[in-house]
């Protein structure tokens, strides 16, 4: 069955109770009208059942509500009483002799047990136990969610994606919701692939790959070139061939698509975007490693060179391979201050 915001509801059978954590039962309990701990109304009445055996469950039962009175949930693993309760097992003993006490309203109203005293432990083992799961609960951020009072976690989460403060804000809704869905895996010290990826899709909205190791020649300056008889000419410790040396360890290479024709148009000609994905790589992974990005646009879309219909460079092939993703656009370094194609 489902309620009214077509949302499924919790199985409270005997069967399930009998499985269910009493942390999964209090929260299916609560209502953001009724919430234990709070000012207000309780989901829920809290207590105990007498018994000397450990428990098998952390539920013992629960009672639905009724006219004259509210839900009842009696609770194994907290309380004052029962071979896992900080009283005397004696008094647990007592509270069962006085439960075999028969006591009679008057007539045709039959026998009850004498509940006197594990009424008024329960009147205070509520309170405790209401508190005690209150104590859990504020310190679970999908709690706070779910009852629509998230603006802590919220707040928490703006901090570690490091736009806490209202100047951090990059003004872009897309890239700063973003940030705050990933702001525990870009608050990480350890920086990956997969992390990036899915942040980057998630900025994008567009399939992502990072190739590692991506080899570059980076130019050497005329300072640190060799020169016979001179500087830097140790054979084995620093002597250099050319002025220039390929390196693999301090670049690599993101991967966007495979792309369809209009995905390649709107991002080679949206300004946007190319900030976006600048802010995020440097947001994301600093400038400790260089970026190049290059697109792909799959086979399929791969439109044939047409005068006045493609750009150099950019959106023309002569002759593509059949069947083959065209992968030849590449920007080197994006995350400069000046981009090379």
């Amino acid at each position: 069955m489902a309620d009214d915001s077509r949302h499924p509801r919790a199985d409270l059978s005997a069967e399930a109770i009998a499985e269910m954590d009493v942390f999964e039962l209090l929260r299916r309990l609560e209502t953001d009208a009724a919430r234990f701990g709070r000012s207000g109304p309780d989901p829920a009445r809290l207590g105990q059942l007498a018994r000397q055996s450990f428990a098998t469950s952390d539920v013992a039962s629960l009672t639905p509500a009724s006219a004259e009175r509210p839900a009842q949930v009696a609770i194994n693993v907290l309380g004052l009483i029962g071979p896992e309760g900080p009283l005397p097992l004696h008094m647990t003993r007592w509270i069962i002799q006085r439960l075999s006490n028969r006591w009679f309203d008057g007539a045709g109203q039959g026998a009850r047990a004498d509940t006197a005293f594990l009424d008024f432990a329960n009147l205070l083992q509520h309170r405790l136990i209401a508190l005690y799961w209150r104590a859990w609960a504020d310190a679970r951020p999908e709690i706070h969610i779910a009852h629509g009072d998230g603006e802590r976690i919220t707040a928490m989460l703006r901090a570690l994606a490091g736009i806490g403060l209202p100047g951090e804000t990059t003004g872009d809704a897309r890239l700063d919701s973003a940030k705050l869905h990933h702001a525990t895996s870009l608050a990480q010290e350890v920086r990956g692939p997969q992390r990036l990826t899915r942040f980057l899709e998630t900025v994008l909205g567009l399939p992502v790959d990072v190739v590692e190791w991506a080899g570059h020649w980076t130019a050497l300056p005329e300072r640190l070139q060799t020169r016979l008889g001179g500087q830097h000419c140790g054979l084995g410790s620093g002597a250099v061939a050319g002025a220039r040396i390929f390196d693999r360890q301090s670049r690599a290479e993101l991967r966007l698509g495979p792309l369809t024709l209009a995905q390649f148009h709107d991002f080679l000609n949206d300004p946007e975007a190319w900030a976006r994905l600048r802010h995020a790589v440097l947001s994301a992974m600093g400038r400790e490693i260089a970026f190049d990005l290059r697109l792909v646009l799959r086979a399929e879309d791969v439109p044939p060179a047409q005068l006045g219909g493609c750009q150099l460079g950019r959106t023309a092939w002569l002759s593509p391979l059949p069947g083959r993703d065209a992968d030849d656009l590449c920007f080197a370094a994006i995350t400069e201050e000046r981009q090379a194609a």
